[in-house]
């Protein structure tokens, strides 16, 4: 069950409830439940970023950095994402590339205290539902390193498919690994719903 609470106004999702989950905007109030997980090497590294240092750290990344990247690149707002009856933010999930004006990216963080709960699955199913729907998207792609087994779990869990697979690239800590990139139709998505 998912329901789509308010309208896409100004690049503003809107809040969506899942079966467990309210994916709703996040704010610098937010900041420190976000430093929680965004400090945290294994939820960082495997994201494509170093552990944020200081909680006014992330403050500074919702309130100018974000902002900067959702306009340089035209992109909707994302979400944090909370356990439903709570406020606080375990998760982020978010559109964070234009490939083309149908056609964007995905990218996500959980808490690693939250992971084998099959939260995020669920919460990227709900964007998957705005993304064709409320956005008229063609197309949603996800990038990770091929070590980072649980985004590949995700991906093929939801139907992606492995279009490439990037050699000798280098991660966010300067590593040498492979990137692969999945992709989903709209047409294939329809057919799995």
């Amino acid at each position: 069950m998912m329901k789509i609470i308010g309208t896409f106004e100004n690049n503003q999702l809107p809040v969506i409830e899942t079966d467990r989950l309210c994916l709703r905007q996040r704010t610098a109030a937010d900041a420190g439940d976000i430093f929680a997980y965004a400090s945290l090497p294994e939820v960082t590294w495997p994201a494509g970023f170093p552990p944020v240092q200081t909680v006014e750290e992330e403050v500074f990344y919702l309130e100018e950095i974000y902002p900067q990247n959702l306009q340089k690149e035209d992109l909707p707002s994302g979400y944090g994402i909370t356990i439903k009856g709570q406020n606080k933010v375990i998760g982020s999930l978010d559109f964070n590339h234009r490939h083309a004006d149908d056609v964007l990216e995905i990218g996500y963080t959980l808490h690693s205290d939250y992971w084998g709960r099959g939260y995020m699955p669920e919460a990227v199913r709900a964007l998957l539902e705005v993304g064709f729907t409320l956005l008229k998207l063609h197309k949603i792609e996800l990038v990770c390193y091929d070590y980072n087994k649980q985004s590949r779990r995700i991906a093929e869990k939801l139907g992606f498919t492995l279009e490439a697979r990037i050699r000798g690239r280098k991660d966010a800590q300067g590593r040498r690994c492979a990137s692969l990139t999945y992709g989903l139709l709209k047409s294939e998505w329809e057919e799995r719903k």
